[in-house]
């Protein structure tokens, strides 16, 4: 009751005062006293009820939770009082300290008649307000107090009853005892069957009723059958209408509410025709809820095994999964579904009609082996061509991770459950057993639940939504501004309806939760070394917490780098510094919410850290440089991802900046790791930064007969009229030098980003080449020409060696 208690408790705090404000205001204050003071005398009186009736041995849970409901009504009643009582007392307050608490000492002016008299019904008023206020916060405390112990009364009798050792399921023993109750059995179920009987065949006595029992069963099967044929129809019709990722959400999740819904609405047709027309015993009546919740139960795990596999219709498949394994899965979710319908039926009719203990406890074990037998064959056929089992088409990467582990999880789950089911924990296996299949079903609502807020809520705040068009017209913010704002909604949409889903995962655990784990950490498993106490239990819940943590960093991380961040106009660089940001914040605090659980204080962490910093100092250093210098590159951002930087004669495009490296694609595809230190303390060029512009040099060299001024004007016009080449800064020709019989020209030409130069440059030359060679320019040779002339005398050969 804690959060709904404390709620409800601050809602009546904040609404009843103003409900009640007009009619308190009209009555004499007196009267409002003695009302509230009966409402906190009846809330005592029915505190001590329930006290009394929580005191005496052998009360089941039922009992136990019924006692916390009926509290429900004495604290709705001390809240109102509590929320009447003190605005008054402040208010008699204000006005005695307008008055004065006391009459005028002797010597001081007197006071009037009417102040002496409002002080003194003011002081009575006070008495019997701040009285009643007290009482009523006591009877609050002690009410609290009450359904504090309840709870841990049921937490006890959960546990007790959970650990509780009875026969075995392969007890010939028990089977025994089964067949020499089975007569008795019989009896106490025949004897109700046949006032049953009795009772429908008065009722059936009118052809009107008959004709209403006919109308009512053939409208349900209709219903069941036919309506719910027609509305998948219908939903699968409107789904094709809409974005194909949009629609397949949305239909999943509408296939869920008809079969469920239908399945519902056949049922409580059926049980309330039969109560209208006087023909069920009260017993019976009981039973039809039972079934009536069971069919329900039964239709949600087949209709989320429709949703999710969705055979007759591949392409609105929302679960990365193949056509072969979800034809063997078919009927998997419907079996186990009557399985578990058959089981809680079972159940019903042996608390309802009272059979013996050996008869239960046989039922309750064909019922678990039954539910285990199905997991086991649908998890069989599941892991058939594990290869094969997801649709690598659609699968993302990793995505086979989280359906390993469910599997892992399930099958340690079944091995428990059998195990105790074995050895005659009934209770235990039925329990795990249970929470296996209520488990299963709260993730796959989860899923399209999930998989629906992240495509319903971006959709609707799409510029071109009519909702976003009114946003936008309304509010006036930008069409990015609108998508981030849908995708931020999803997101948080994402968290609520996590949120829910833990909540209702650990719902069965009920107040034995910690009672189940607390086996786990009791002192029987825990080791003493010295001073120091060492707990499984702890050491394990410590892991679970870290790796959740990571977990749910990775979810963080995982949702920016798909879903927000590809929305917002930040450069790739910037992103990738928020996403590593996250990352490493997200396992410091997973590390320090670890420690807290385990018990390990700050001051030791830091003890622990100083020690630690020696073997850092001798051994570690370059680490935690490199660590170090990475956390630079991320703040200062002088290199970031998606940069081309140049380290010497290396050059290559920024791709990952880790903890300890960095990561540099080069031009064949290989990867360049570079230690983040070496980026912070050599010398780097770093091409693209800040969007720094490409530069096209090309030098050119003629012969010296060639004319400037002519070969000026046709390069310029050669470098205008490439495509490429940016108009501002406008290109330029310059000579350079004159010497050994050349010309020397050096062009200049700019280009939006530095990685198109080599391109370009090499378009031009292509370009420039044939031209000089079309106008008669003629490329001048790099060596020195030397001509020498020797008069009267030949040059003869040197003689050949020998």
């Amino acid at each position: 009751m804690g959060m709904t208690h404390r709620h409800l408790r601050l809602a009546i705090a904040i609404s009843l005062p103003i409900a009640l404000a007009m009619p308190v205001s009209a009555q004499p204050e007196p009267a409002i006293i003695a009302d509230v003071a009966g409402q906190i005398d009846a809330a005592e009186a029915r505190l001590d009820t329930v006290e009394s009736a929580s005191s005496r041995p052998g009360a089941d849970d039922a009992a136990l939770t019924a006692n916390v409901a009926a509290l429900a009504g004495p604290d709705q009643a001390l809240d109102a009082a509590v929320a009447i009582l003190t605005p008054r007392l402040a208010a008699i307050d204000a006005r005695l300290a307008e008055l004065g608490p006391v009459a005028p000492k002797p010597g001081q002016p007197p006071e009037t008649v009417e102040i002496a008299t409002e002080r003194t019904k003011l002081l009575g008023d006070r008495v019997a307000v701040a009285t009643e206020l007290k009482q009523a916060n006591l009877i609050i405390v002690e009410l609290d107090q009450t359904v504090a112990s309840l709870e841990q009364k049921r937490r006890e009798l959960f546990a007790r009853n959970l650990w509780t050792q009875s026969r075995s399921v392969i007890s010939p023993d028990l089977w025994r005892d089964v067949a020499a109750a089975l007569p008795a059995d019989f009896r106490r179920l025949s004897l109700p069957a046949a006032a049953e009987v009795r009772r429908a065949r008065a009722a059936s006595a009118r052809v009107g009723i008959v004709i209403g029992w006919l109308l009512t069963i053939a409208a349900a099967a209709v219903i069941v059958v036919l309506g719910r044929r027609i509305l998948i129809g219908l939903g699968r019709r409107r789904a094709s209408r809409a974005t194909l990722r949009l629609g397949w959400s949305l239909l999943a999740l509408w296939r869920v509410a008809v079969v469920v819904l239908t399945a519902l609405i056949a049922a409580w047709l059926t049980r309330t025709i039969l109560v209208a027309t006087d023909a069920l015993t009260p017993a019976f009546a009981q039973m039809a809820t039972v079934v009536i919740a069971a069919v329900t139960f039964a239709a949600l795990v087949d209709g989320l095994g429709q949703a999710l596999l969705s055979v007759d219709d591949p392409s609105a498949r929302i679960v990365p999964v193949g056509d072969a394994l979800a034809g063997r899965l078919r009927w998997f979710p419907a079996i186990l579904g009557i399985a578990v319908a058959l089981a809680g039926i079972a159940g019903g009719i042996h608390r309802i009609f009272g059979t013996s203990l050996a008869s239960s406890v046989a039922s309750d074990s064909l019922g678990v082996c039954l539910e285990l037998a199905v997991i086991v064959i649908g998890l069989t056929a599941a892991g058939r061509d594990r290869e094969q089992a997801l649709d690598v088409t659609t699968a993302p990467s990793g995505a086979k991770l989280p359906w390993i582990l469910a599997a892992l999880a399930t099958w340690l789950g079944l091995a428990a459950a059998g195990l105790a089911v074995v050895l005659g924990y009934l209770a235990l296996a039925n329990f795990i057993t249970r929470e296996i299949v209520w488990i299963g079903v709260v993730l796959a609502s989860l899923f399209i639940l999930v998989r629906c807020a992240d495509d319903v809520l971006p959709a609707l705040f799409q510029p071109g939504s009519r909702l976003g068009r009114a946003v936008i017209v309304a509010v006036g913010v930008s069409s990015a501004t609108l998508e981030q704002t849908g995708i931020i909604l999803s997101g948080l949409a994402r968290v609520a309806l996590l949120l829910i889903g833990w909540t209702l995962v650990v719902a069965p655990f009920g107040a034995g939760a910690s009672n189940i784990f607390g086996r786990i950490t009791s002192d029987d498993l825990v080791i003493h070394l010295g001073t120091t106490s060492i707990s499984p239990g702890t050491i394990l819940g410590g892991v679970v917490i870290f790796a959740v943590g990571l977990l749910i960093t990775r979810g963080i991380r995982g949702w920016l780098e798909a879903r927000y961040l590809p929305a917002t106009a930040i450069d790739i660089g910037v992103r990738t510094s928020l996403v590593s940001g996250v990352t490493y914040l997200g396992a410091v605090l997973a590390v320090v919410f670890a420690s807290i659980f385990l018990g390990v204080s700050l001051d030791r962490i830091a003890l622990f850290a100083s020690a630690l910093s020696i073997g850092i100092g001798f051994g570690l250093q370059s680490i935690i440089s490199n660590f170090v210098s990475g956390l630079i590159l991320l703040v200062e951002r002088p290199v970031k991802v998606g940069d081309w930087i140049a380290i010497g004669d290396l050059e290559g495009d920024v791709r990952k900046v880790n903890i300890r490296a960095t990561e540099i694609e080069m031009k064949d595809q290989s990867r360049l790791i570079v230690p983040n230190l070496d980026l912070i303390t050599k010398t780097v060029r770093n091409v693209t930064h800040a969007g720094a512009l490409g530069r096209v040099r090309i030098v050119i060299r003629v012969n010296d007969d060639a004319d400037p001024i002519a070969l000026r004007a046709l390069i310029l016009g050669l470098l205008t009229a490439h495509a490429e080449v940016l108009t501002d800064p406008a290109p330029a020709v310059y000579l350079t030098d004159a010497k050994d019989g050349g010309l020397e020209f050096t062009c200049f030409a700019f280009v939006t980003t530095a990685r198109d130069v080599y391109s370009i440059r090499s378009d031009l030359l292509f370009a420039i080449v044939p031209a000089l060679r079309t106008n008669g320019f003629a490329l001048a040779s790099s060596s020195t020409i030397v001509n020498l002339g020797v008069d009267g005398r030949l040059i003869e050969p040197a003689p050949a060696r020998a």
